[in-house]
């Protein structure tokens, strides 16, 4: 057993569509990015009821998988320009589509939202950080990994 690194993950943004096929193009989020923080945003429904003792039940309500991303604005890099072309557009302009692999080959994708946009900033004679997140839009398609590849 082996512990995954997290640089084995292949996180892509749809920056496009081709002209000629109407195929979307795809672009890697790598460049300049030094940490991802997935969180499932759940709600949470925290009941006590009259036969628990004062104690309290939990149930998961909804969610949304959101994927935090920070590191350095790198210039010239499809899904950074993408993304922070986006800094100053509201509603549906911030929507596009994402996909994210993981190193088993399992793969979340769906419609998504650009969110959170910052940067680049920080101090003087340092690299400009950058941070945004991106937003599944409903439940992301899962498709497990192959076995036996």
């Amino acid at each position: 057993m082996a512990f995954e690194l997290m640089n084995a993950h292949k996180f892509e943004i749809q920056t496009g569509t081709d002209a000629t096929t109407q195929e979307p193009i795809y672009s890697l989020i790598a460049k300049g990015i030094t940490n991802v923080e997935p969180n499932n945003n759940e709600e949470l429904d925290q009941t006590k009821y009259l036969d628990g003792d004062g104690y309290g039940e939990t149930d998961v309500t909804a969610a949304q998988l959101v994927l935090t991303f920070t590191g350095h604005r790198y210039y010239g890099d499809p899904a950074q320009d993408y993304i922070v072309g986006k800094l100053l557009e509201l509603g549906p302009t911030r929507r596009t589509n994402f996909r994210w692999t993981e190193p088993d080959g399992g793969i979340f994708e769906g419609p998504c939202t650009i969110a959170n946009i910052s940067g680049p900033s920080g101090d003087a004679g340092t690299k400009g950080e950058i941070s945004f997140e991106i937003h599944f839009n409903g439940r992301p398609q899962y498709t497990p990994p192959t076995t036996g590849a």
